[in-house]
């Protein structure tokens, strides 16, 4: 949960257009979910460790917003066998929480990676799928 310079662990120099695209990774990934931030990894993650960390951060954090997501609604599904309201209130609550926990931690990566800082996401709430 905390940024780090990049200069800290290394001697790596961070370009305005590696700090662009780690951003937009991030914003993407909150309109469109690991779609954009995909992108960005298979195009620009060799070019710089700065790249791959953050693309690879955000792919990881939608990734796992989906699975929270799919898990949300396999749970409506169980209580939709019970009440369609019981359902609805339980998953649309929880689904919200979710959702906000992940928004908070892509808009603090995509801070971090316009500033040219790494962010390590808390592993409790971001499954490492891509490295």
């Amino acid at each position: 949960m905390t940024s780090k310079p990049v200069s800290e662990g290394s001697l790596e120099r961070v370009g305005d257009g590696d700090m662009t695209s780690a951003t937009f990774g991030y914003l993407g990934a909150i309109v469109l979910g690991p779609v954009i931030p995909l992108v960005v990894y298979a195009l620009r993650a060799r070019r710089s460790p700065f790249m791959r960390y953050h693309a690879a951060a955000a792919v990881n954090l939608s990734l796992t917003g989906l699975l929270y997501a799919l898990c949300c609604l396999i749970l409506g599904g169980l209580l939709l066998l019970d009440s369609i309201t019981v359902a609805l209130v339980v998953v649309l609550s929880v689904g919200f929480v979710i959702w906000v926990s992940m928004l908070r931690y892509l808009i603090r990566g995509a801070i971090a990676a316009n500033h040219g800082e790494r962010y390590e996401v808390p592993s409790w709430i971001c499954a490492r799928i891509v490295n």
